[in-house]
Order: C-alpha cells, then sequence, then structure tokens
C-alpha cells in the first residue's frame, strides 16, 4: 500500500492511554479519518463526556476531537469499521515477577489478522524487547494467510510521547520507524510522513525496538546516578541542585540530571526491565543497568527515611505522625501515577503507623493495596495540622505561598523548598 501525502486514510487506533491518543489527535490533524478502540467501557465512556471526573484531566483534547466527531470510538476491534491503518498502543507492563507481559499484544494482532482487508498498513507502537513485533505481533496475521510486503503492510514505530510537555508534540518529536520488510518499511514510513515532521527509518524492526529500550534504559541510569548523587550530598551537607546546575554550565561532556524520589511513568522504569529481560535471555550481563534498577527500586525507602528523621522530636509522643505529600504523579503537570515512586512512599509511611495523606489538583484519586486515597485541600487552616510535608512532584498548580511561612518540617525531593523558604 502507499500512502501519498494528500491521501486522507481510515485510521485505527487500539488502546487509548497517552500514547493511543496522542496518535488520534495527531492523525486527525493530519486530515485523517480517525477511530479509537479500547475494551475498557469505562474509558470510552470517560472520552464520551466532554468533562469527566475520571480520568487523566489532560484529555480534553481528545473528549473535545470525539464530541466534534473528530475520532469516533469502540469498545472492540471486531465492532470497529475497516481501515487502511491500524496502529496498536496497548499496555506492555511488567507482571507480579518483574517479567515482560506481551499478552496484549498478542491479543491485538490475533484479532486484527480476523478482520484486517488486504493491503492495509499494520503498525505497532506498544514498547516491547527485540524480535516481539516479528516474533509476537507478526504471526497471528501469517496464520492468517497475509504475506508481509506483498497483500499486508507490518511495521513498528516506537512511541516517544513526553506527557504534558508543551514543546514536544507527536507532530515535532522524530519519528523512528521500521518494517518487516522494504515494502512494509516503505508503506509504514509514508503514513508517518503524513502526521509527523521528521521520520527516520531504521534498518530493521528488531533495530527499532531497541532503540527505544536503550534510549529510556540510558535515562534511568543517569537518574539512578543523580540520586546517588543527591544522597552523597545531603550527608556532606552540600546543595545537589546547585551543584548539578554548576555543573551544566561545562558545555560538553555533561548532561544533567536531577534528582528526585525515584523515576516513575511507564517508559523508564518498566522498558529498563524489558531491556534487562532480553539481555539475560541472551545471556548478555547488564550490571550497569542492574544496579541502576535495583538503585531506582530502592530510592523510596531512602526518602522515607528521611521523614522518619524529620519527625524525630516534632511531634507528640504516643500521637501518630501526620505527614502530608504534595504530588503523587510521577512528573509535574500531568495526572499519570503509573509506578509513581509516590505510591511505595505512600505505602511504607502508612506501614509505619504514619497518617499519610496527599494533595495533587491532577490526581484527585489515588488507588493502592490498602485502600483508597483522596487528594486533601491545601488550605491555611489545614497546614498547621501536619508534622511533616514531603515535596514529591513540582506541578505548578499547587499553592506553595501556603508552605512558605509554615513552621512544619519540610522534605523536598524537588528542590521546590529552595523556592518557598523551606527546607530539606
Amino acid at each position: 500500500m502507499a500512502v501519498p501525502s494528500a491521501e486522507v486514510v481510515s485510521v485505527n487506533v487500539v488502546g487509548v492511554g497517552y500514547v493511543g491518543v496522542a496518535i488520534c489527535l495527531a492523525s486527525s490533524a493530519a486530515g485523517h479519518r480517525v477511530s479509537a478502540i479500547d475494551t475498557n467501557p469505562h474509558r470510552v465512556d470517560d472520552l464520551r463526556a466532554e468533562t469527566s471526573g475520571r480520568g487523566p484531566d489532560e484529555w480534553a483534547d481528545i473528549r473535545r476531537a470525539v464530541a466534534d466527531g473528530l475520532v469516533d470510538l469502540y469498545t472492540s476491534i471486531e465492532t470497529a469499521p475497516a481501515a487502511d491503518l491500524w496502529i496498536v498502543a496497548v499496555p506492555t507492563p511488567l507482571d507480579d515477577a518483574g517479567l515482560p507481559d506481551t499478552s496484549s499484544i498478542a491479543a491485538a494482532a490475533k484479532a486484527i489478522a480476523a478482520v484486517v482487508t488486504p493491503n492495509a498498513v499494520v503498525v505497532l507502537e506498544s514498547t516491547s524487547y527485540p524480535g516481539t513485533t516479528e516474533k509476537i505481533f507478526l504471526p497471528p496475521f501469517l496464520e492468517a494467510g497475509w504475506t508481509p510486503g506483498v497483500d499486508l503492510f507490518v511495521g513498528f514505530s516506537p512511541e516517544r510521547i513526553d506527557p504534558g510537555s508543551q514543546n514536544w508534540t507527536m507532530k515535532n518529536i522524530p519519528k523512528l520507524v521500521s518494517g518487516c520488510t522494504e515494502e512494509c518499511l516503505k508503506a509504514v514510513t509514508e503514513f508517518y510522513r503524513t502526521v509527523v515532521d521528521d521520520v527516520r527509518p531504521m534498518s530493521s524492526t528488531h533495530a527499532a525496538e531497541m532503540a527505544k529500550l536503550y534510549e529510556n534504559s540510558w535515562r534511568l541510569v543517569n537518574i539512578a546516578f543523580a540520586n546517588e548523587h543527591e544522597a552523597l550530598c545531603v550527608s556532606l551537607g552540600l546543595d545537589p541542585w546547585e551543584i548539578s546546575d554548576a555543573c551544566r554550565t561545562k558545555p560538553f561532556g555533561f548532561y544533567g540530571f536531577d534528582p528526585g524520589p525515584g523515576a516513575g511513568g511507564h517508559c523508564i522504569p518498566v522498558d529498563s526491565g524489558y531491556l534487562a529481560h532480553f539481555a539475560k535471555s541472551h545471556d548478555v550481563g547488564t550490571p550497569v543497568l542492574d544496579s541502576a534498577i535495583n538503585a531506582n527500586h530502592a530510592r523510596p525507602s531512602v526518602i522515607v527515611r528521611r521523614i522518619h528523621e524529620r519527625l524525630a522530636g516534632s511531634h507528640p509522643v504516643g500521637k501518630p505522625a501526620r505527614v502530608l505529600a504534595i504530588g503523587v504523579a510521577y512528573k509535574a503537570n500531568i495526572g499519570d501515577v503509573r509506578e509513581s515512586p509516590a505510591i511505595p512512599i505512600l505505602a511504607e509511611l502508612s506501614a509505619a503507623g504514619i497518617e499519610a495523606s496527599y494533595h495533587d489538583p491532577h490526581v484527585p484519586v489515588l488507588q493502592l493495596d490498602t485502600g483508597v486515597l483522596r487528594s486533601v485541600p491545601l488550605t491555611a487552616e489545614a497546614v498547621g495540622g501536619y508534622d511533616c510535608f514531603v515535596i514529591l512532584t513540582a506541578h505548578d498548580a499547587v499553592d506553595w505561598k501556603l508552605l512558605r511561612n509554615s513552621s512544619v518540617p519540610i522534605v523536598d525531593t524537588r528542590n521546590v523548598a529552595a523556592a518557598i523558604g523551606g527546607g530539606r
């Protein structure tokens, strides 16, 4: 199939999470006819509602697109219309044992193979280890009698969505693309050139899959070292952010990473697990990556110990300490709590008998293994009722002025206290 730049095609997007939403909006903005498919009926209902109390508040754009008829919604692949393009952006989490779970990829491929039409382009965007496209995603199409590069065009294009960013969108982030054959690569490339500004074809699906894992694992390694450096600086009475800013003045050989409570989100911690698993399956050791993964898992406990140190002697004996976490999303100005370090921090505090609650203007409800927490108001009256604040996410929408004159100790993991006059 060829997709000339001026041609409008029908695009079915399977999986309506952060990645799927970005694909839907970018494809619609390019003039294509878009259908979004998600098997979670509650999510589909939320997206049909012009306003909703559930789901990320940054989904307002996709809700408007649905309301304006630019994106149609379906709850199954079987009920969706035929399409020229299928893009699969389903979850690829780690299972309870920390191993890659590619079951959603396999299920989506099997369902699409049963309904796909001749000469369609089918692209996997879900992150996974090298070989996933050709060993897990492609086989159902082969079993259905399709021939890649002849009557069906299959490829892989790793997502590079930066949730909450105003500067980097799907349109202006360089797009890596690959195909199972040269003809597949050509078809995948032609489509994405209608949607994004800069398309970078790669030699194979394996190479594109590895690129995604490598770029995010590289970030985890550097974040883990930044956090290790922060702990060392704190023990020496040095300001880690001052030192990081100083190092950034070097015009070569240094790329700054700020410390924090731990790396969250789907991409960085999960993709690193995929790469480590893939390496082990090929009997290749990854001691640097393994150390970074372990350090990231341990980082929330470092923050909890720091909270205990600040609480020592600061609250009445025999009365549970009260700690308020400011921000629980994994990064600023979004409502995404996937793999957020705030979750184990709150869990550890509660397990220690501390009354732990949180305030986050982007996350009204937080589901923990022990139950549901709801964001509490940050008011002048409430501020004095806590024994410690722990700043985990530096949202712009937080009223930081309320903390400025408070005598409550602050454990700051985001360098916000320097701006509000508190201490770490």
